[in-house]
């Protein structure tokens, strides 16, 4: 009686003298294992692929694609070269993590277990790769956001792009910085060499801002005492100009003479008497 395994035995046997006379001599002894690791490529790359449209199907249904499609964090992906979209690299970071794994079994399978050692660990070290990334998009997201509000708030109150933009810029870049180093430790690296270098860089930032726009506050801060002095739409003399006053801005004042107009600094004012005509 023939059972199922001499029935397999065999068809293996006759398998093996039907192609001895067409695979050369070096490779038929191994023929089993070229088959075992034939199998696992296909398999992984099917495996990676469904891994691939799972995870952005499953970030596109959540609303993950269209929160980050234009935004900041894509701004900074496309200077590295990247084409794709945030949702797409999350994907293909999926991918090949499943790759490394699949090509850690088959270095293992082939005999080299030292090797195969080494894709396992990059394998374990991939997921917090990719949890890295998604802290960075999430937090040039909030970055952005911030960075906005901060600067319109600035347009309103300060009444100055030049203020506003650059409130909104420290407050971006800042929490930018901050998001860049909790990655970074995720990743291992030290955090406290970090936070020191992060201290460094806002120092040496916000001193180059208040070297460039120390002229500005004096003027910016003679308009908060000129507002309580004159209005729009009073007649004053200032030096040897007169008019009326037709702007009152944070770093100006704009006077109408006919159909002249004077630009004087705020800072002027404050050096020269106002005479109300």
């Amino acid at each position: 009686m023939v059972t199922i395994e001499g029935f397999f035995q065999s068809l293996w046997t006759w398998i093996v003298s039907f192609f001895s006379n067409f695979i050369p001599n070096y490779i038929l002894p191994n023929l089993q294992l070229i088959i075992q690791v034939f199998i696992l490529l296909v398999v992984a790359y099917v495996v990676g692929k469904i891994g691939k449209f799972v995870v952005t199907r499953i970030l596109s249904a959540s609303g993950f694609k269209r929160v980050t499609t234009r935004t900041w964090a894509e701004s900074v992906l496309r200077v590295t070269g990247y084409k794709g979209t945030i949702v797409g690299l999350i994907g293909d970071l999926v991918k090949w993590l499943i790759y490394i794994a699949f090509l850690a079994v088959i270095i293992e399978t082939i005999g080299f277990p030292g090797v195969a050692d080494m894709f396992t660990q990059l394998a374990v070290f991939m997921p917090r790769f990719i949890g890295a990334i998604i802290i960075v998009v999430i937090g040039f997201i909030v970055a952005d956001f911030f960075g906005r509000v901060f600067e319109e708030a600035g347009r309103r109150f300060l009444k100055e792009d030049i203020l506003a933009s650059l409130s909104g810029g420290i407050v971006k870049y800042s929490i930018a910085i901050v998001v860049v180093i909790m990655a970074l430790s995720l990743l291992g690296i030290d955090s406290t060499s970090l936070l020191v270098m992060f201290a460094i860089i806002l120092i040496t930032f916000m001193a180059a801002i208040l070297i460039g726009i120390r002229d500005i506050f004096p003027s910016y801060t003679a308009s908060l005492s000129i507002r309580q002095s004159i209005k729009i739409g009073d007649r004053i003399k200032i030096g040897q100009h007169s008019g009326l006053v037709e702007k009152i801005e944070p770093l100006s004042i704009t006077l109408k003479k006919g159909r002249k107009r004077v630009i004087i600094p705020n800072s002027i004012l404050m050096k020269e008497p106002i005479e109300k005509l």
